[in-house]
């Protein structure tokens, strides 16, 4: 693991636009992040949907935990209309979302079909030698 940085994020106390400065997390990511709230130890971020080993390992340099107690996040009720923020305010596009996953799930593809080609070339193989 990378040596942690100066300017540490604590998870219990950032803001959805603070999270969304951390290399890897977005407006959606930032906010399961806070739904989750609190944190006793970094390694609970592990429990978030969206956050596995592989990309806590890349957040954890970021973020630190504080024992002071999180801030309230309201939940909206049935008669609360519901706030949409200005794009400006977001720091990232749904789009770029879309892409973050959208990658995850090209390399998925590339391992199924490079797993069939190559079982393909096999056969072909196998068939030119008879």
């Amino acid at each position: 693991m990378t040596q942690p940085h100066e300017n540490l994020i604590d998870i219990n106390l950032a803001t959805l636009q603070e999270l969304t400065t951390i290399h890897g997390i977005g407006p959606v990511l930032a906010a399961r992040i806070i739904e989750q709230r609190p944190y006793e130890k970094i390694e609970d971020l592990e429990r978030v949907s969206g956050i596995n080993h592989i990309k806590f390992l890349s957040i954890a340099p970021f973020v630190t935990v504080s024992e002071k107690k999180p801030r309230v996040t309201p939940r909206k009720t049935a008669s609360q209309p519901e706030a949409v923020a200005p794009a400006s305010e977001l720091g990232e596009t749904e789009a770029f979302l879309f892409l973050e996953d959208h990658n995850l799930r090209q390399d998925a593809l590339l391992i199924i079909f490079g797993g069939f080609i190559l079982g393909l070339v096999i056969l072909l193989l196998r068939r030119s030698r008879r």
